[in-house]
């Protein structure tokens, strides 16, 4: 075959040991057949890194590699053997092949559990709510970018990352979500009141903007302390 299918692209992204640097054509499939890189899927793909980091938090999704080669770096002994940790696999040390041994890649059974939140259903569909209520955010910000002030949109893309931070803390129950999360929501209100964010209902910011602070004076005069740090969070942000 010349032409990249479904089932090609599958084995690029499983973690099993057969799909590891595999399958690396976008369209034709033929470059990885010239190259010695091509693999067919004879066993069931699972999806995921060969070693899971299990977090929803967004930067460390992003960038646990670069602190992973950071680490192996000062880690490998002798100057030129640092400056291949850098550019070959990441299962390489001294000694091994370019690419590591692949019996060291954790082997998969085909039953593995994706990782999920351990946190309630009701946080859980807080969490999806603002992740739309972004998302919608996102879209406007990008709809309407050749308008935007400079610091409007810098205003707006910080924003939006911390969302998604937030939103990652908050679904592995780390102890400081509900303070970011606190965070999150009042300089929403900040950005809306100096027009940097466009309220979804305008003639209902300013009952909202009440409430909120109403809630939030609730929580530092200690009148919720009883309620559980998960539930405050939804007090605080409705």
């Amino acid at each position: 075959l010349i032409l990249n299918t479904p089932s090609h692209h599958r084995v690029h992204h499983g973690r099993n040991r057969y799909c590891i640097d595999k399958n690396y054509a976008g369209t034709l499939i033929i470059w990885d057949r010239i190259f010695g890189t091509f693999e067919a899927e004879n066993e069931k793909v699972v999806y995921g890194l060969t070693h899971p980091i299990n977090t929803f938090e967004p930067f460390k999704v992003q960038f646990h590699h670069l602190v992973n080669i950071w680490t192996t770096f000062w880690a490998t002994p002798g100057f030129f053997n640092k400056f291949f940790v850098m550019f070959k696999g990441p299962g390489w040390s001294p000694g091994k092949p370019r690419l590591g041994l692949s019996e060291e890649i954790p082997e998969v059974k085909g039953n593995e559990v994706p990782f999920s939140s351990s946190a309630s259903q009701l946080l859980r569909i807080y969490a999806v709510v603002q992740f739309a209520l972004m998302l919608t955010f996102y879209e406007e910000t990008f709809a309407d970018k050749a308008a935007l002030s400079q610091v409007t949109l810098l205003l707006r893309v910080c924003f939006i990352i911390l969302t998604l931070t937030s939103i990652g803390f908050l679904l592995d129950q780390k102890p400081k979500a509900a303070v970011l999360e606190t965070f999150r929501c009042l300089l929403f209100l900040m950005l809306c009141r100096f027009g940097h964010l466009k309220p979804f209902i305008p003639s209902l910011s300013f009952t909202f903007e009440e409430l909120f602070l109403l809630t939030l004076a609730v929580k530092l005069l200690g009148l919720k302390n009883s309620l559980p740090p998960w539930e405050r969070v939804f007090l605080l942000c409705n």
